[in-house]
């Protein structure tokens, strides 16, 4: 991910595609699983891009103490000898009286928190593992670019990488630049070492997730046959769920064009992450709303319609939160879409919703009988593991290093996502407690039982 203010470019090299791979680029389950499986198909059909490509400005030299030394990227490296490749070019002003020499710098993660403790800024180069001096001006052409390899022979590392002008070679005001930054591994991949499987792993839970949804489709409609309709809680599950296989869908396609350019499709990066979000809020209200005798207590949703102005609000909130978390979407500290602020705020908003979950759940099972108890006790269970899921992922990330936390966040949110579906999926498509519980108004509400009668449309058969 980049900055939102980040341009990126291509490679003046790109990826080379023969006919073939292009009219397998037309059928979308082929280039799924050619994209999948590269390894299994001769390397003439396709080649992957050349490097991860981040591009974007950065402020340099004047009287801010800050702009001394500038933070720029980072990229995690797999065992074995990856490269990167920088250049610069002056943006403002457009020339300079005469070339100065600013220094690039690149830090181990091993003691990337010592550097950034550092208070003077220009002493912090004594930790740098390799320092390049580059030759910028006096015109506004790019610089050549500056080569370089990087070794790890243990275990992957995160590198980081910064540019100063601590020998005061710029005129003492500040000066606008444009870097360009390219880096692969040493087996080609243009994936930092945190991204490592994640194309698999995502291809992988969209394919299980359209078999959940080939088989969810299947009981609303055969729900909707028996009923004459579908009941508004099942098209709010659904809803749910569209929303999130559309981002699931939208994420696999940036991941797979990431894999052939090394920029991938920006839109469909932050649209995923914005619909994955509104799916959650989705689920969540869902929860809140049966917690608070919807379809237990009443048949309709009466006084329950301050729910919607409710979770209008906190959907804005989270897409809020995304978007303030792309704003830092490179930030040296952020090794996983939810790190920093921004992922303690989600926390604490959860922790939020779940004690208004808790509480809806007790005053419910007060109002309502056996049955209706019965049936929360075993609801508010769970409710809790859904709701309490992301705060335990969240946290155990922090114990793994820095290039383990966005594969350990990710595998984590598709384990809760895909047993959080097949739970609510098969409470209301399956008859089981909940419909045990349910208002007895509601038995006709589904069709022309009668109050009495154990509806026909919630068989499993």
């Amino acid at each position: 991910g980049c900055h939102p203010s980040v341009t990126h470019e291509f490679c003046d090299s790109i990826a080379m595609v023969t006919p073939i791979s292009g009219f397998l680029r037309r059928l979308p389950l082929a280039w799924l699983v050619l994209a999948t499986f590269p390894d299994s198909f001769p390397d003439r059909v396709v080649t992957s891009a050349s490097a991860k490509k981040i591009g974007g400005p950065v402020r340099l030299a004047g009287p801010k103490k800050e702009n001394k030394w500038r933070y720029l990227s980072k990229f995690g490296y797999d065992i074995g000898t990856g490269s990167f490749d920088f250049r610069f070019q002056l943006s403002a002003p457009k020339s300079i009286p005469e070339p100065a020499v600013i220094q690039l710098e690149v830090y181990l993660d091993e003691q990337w928190a010592e550097v950034e403790s550092e208070p003077v800024m220009c002493d912090r180069q004594r930790y740098a593992k390799q320092v390049r001096n580059i030759s910028i001006g006096p015109g506004a052409n790019w610089t050549d670019w500056s080569t370089g390899t990087l070794s790890q022979s243990v275990r992957p590392h995160i590198w980081y990488f910064v540019v100063s002008d601590c020998r005061h070679t710029l005129a003492n005001f500040t000066h606008r630049l444009k870097f360009e930054f390219h880096a692969k591994q040493a087996n080609g991949s243009e994936f930092s070492v945190e991204m490592k499987g994640m194309l698999l792993a995502n291809a992988l839970f969209l394919g299980s997730f359209i078999v959940l949804m080939h088989w969810f489709i299947k009981r609303t409609l055969a729900f909707a046959k028996s009923a004459g309709y579908v009941h508004p809680v099942i098209w709010t599950l659904a809803s749910g769920m569209i929303t999130q296989f559309i981002a699931q869908v939208m994420h696999t396609i940036h991941l797979l064009a990431y894999k052939y350019d090394g920029d991938g499709l920006k839109a469909c990066e932050v649209l995923s992450e914005i619909l994955f979000m509104l799916a959650q809020v989705i689920q969540t209200s869902l929860l809140i709303l049966i917690a608070l005798g919807y379809t237990l207590l009443q048949s309709k949703i009466g006084e329950l319609d301050l729910m919607i102005p409710m979770c209008f609000m906190i959907g804005v909130i989270h897409i809020m939160l995304v978007g303030f978390g792309k704003i830092k979407d490179d930030a040296s500290y952020k090794y996983h879409e939810n790190e920093g602020v921004i992922g303690w705020i989600l926390l604490v908003l959860r922790l939020g919703l779940y004690g208004w979950f808790l509480w809806a759940v007790q005053s419910s099972a007060r109002e309502g009988g056996f049955k209706i108890a019965n049936f929360l006790q075993q609801f508010r269970i769970a409710g809790s593991l859904y709701f309490l899921a992301f705060p335990g992922i969240f946290l155990v990330t922090q114990l793994f290093a820095p290039y383990l936390q966005h594969f350990v966040m990710t595998i984590g949110q598709m384990f809760m996502q895909t047993g959080f579906n097949l739970w609510l999926s098969s409470l209301f498509l399956t008859r089981g407690e909940y419909f045990k519980a349910l208002d007895p108004l509601h038995w006709t509400s589904f069709g022309s039982c009668q109050a009495t009668d154990r509806p026909e449309p919630f068989a499993t058969s």
